[in-house]
């Protein structure tokens, strides 16, 4: 599922709902997501809502069925089954673009009620989003001699079958060495040349990935004062023709999540970057795990901490993905000042 605005999951806090499944159409503008049985659907720019009761989202199109253009969330209704009739469901498109004027609404105010707690990100494993590389598989002595060995038998076997098509060009009765010659050269012949190209470069995935991750971030967090971040993990076991490393380094953000308000008085959710580092990996911990280790620090002049609704939290991301979602979010506890 893709990353919803942070305001979505206000809008349905307000409203005492969970938000669920959710989509973004294509240019980014629009998100919908099933809260509560009905379809929460929001638009980003320009702040404003619309909730359709009874259906859920299913995706954002170009254009409706009947050939009219500009974004449409699709969605799907169900029906309730009755003791003559099965359950049923019925799709149908919802303009968004041209939308009459009394369709949309504003955003509910959400200063008074404040943030929704914060969903924390703490999976056990993750694997990187990055395209993962490929190398070469070194064999060991006792890996190239068991090659060598089925390399002779496929090539034995090849051979085997030409000395028999050979034989049979004597004539008489030695033309009966032909029913066996033929097939078995012309299949052993294919497969010892797609044993020699499969396996004498065989590459295998690189795969990055974290096991058994726990972050540790302290009792609390200050703002002005320097906050350590540890992260320690193991590298997870290998599947199949793979082999799995730890990524090198790991970005650490401090983030701050606030309700922004404009000059009109509309509002909005911002999740904003106060300090970020990169952690090297260290394996020179014990059983072979990982640690990741580094300092974050809010600055108290861009960081202000008078709003008692704004949330401070971690972010991991993958510097091999700077794009991609944080795979670990996980909050803080914002301490007095000393």
């Amino acid at each position: 599922m893709p990353r919803l605005h942070p305001s979505v999951a206000l809008i349905a806090h307000l409203s005492a709902q969970t938000p669920g499944y959710g989509c973004v159409s294509p240019d980014g503008r629009y998100q919908a997501v099933e809260v509560g049985g009905d379809t929460l659907i929001v638009d980003v720019l320009a702040q404003q809502m619309h909730r359709a009761p009874g259906v859920y989202p299913r995706g954002f199109d170009d254009a409706t069925p009947d050939g009219a253009q500009g974004i449409v969330l699709r969605v799907e209704g169900e029906e309730t089954a009755t003791a003559y009739l099965p359950a049923w469901t019925d799709l149908q498109w919802i303009p968004l673009e041209n939308a009459a004027a009394d369709f949309w609404s504003p955003w509910p105010d959400p200063r008074e009620a404040g943030l929704p707690p914060l969903a924390e990100v703490l999976p056990a494993e993750w694997t990187s989003d990055a395209p993962q590389a490929t190398e070469r598989v070194r064999k060991s002595i006792g890996e190239w001699v068991a090659w060598l060995v089925a390399l002779a038998v496929l090539g034995f076997f090849a051979l085997f079958g030409f000395q028999a098509i050979t034989w049979a060009t004597a004539g008489g009765w030695q033309w009966l060495w032909m029913a066996v010659g033929l097939p078995v050269f012309a299949m052993f012949s294919v497969l010892t040349v797609v044993f020699v190209v499969t396996t004498w470069r065989e590459r295998r995935r690189v795969r990055v990935a974290l096991g058994g991750m726990s972050l540790a971030r302290g009792e609390g967090f200050r703002v002005g004062e320097p906050l350590e971040l540890r992260l320690l993990a193991e590298v997870p076991e290998a599947q199949g023709s793979e082999r799995t490393e730890a990524p090198e380094r790991i970005a650490m953000r401090l983030m701050r999540r606030s309700v922004r308000s404009d000059a009109e008085g509309r509002w909005t959710v911002v999740d904003e970057c106060c300090d970020e580092a990169v952690a090297m990996r260290d394996d020179t911990t014990r059983l072979g795990r990982v640690l990741y280790a580094c300092e974050v620090r809010a600055e108290s002049a861009r960081a202000p901490t008078d709003d008692p609704a704004t949330q401070w939290f971690v972010a991991l991301h993958d510097t091999a993905a700077p794009d991609s979602p944080a795979f670990m979010v996980a909050g803080l506890r914002l301490l007095a000042a000393r």
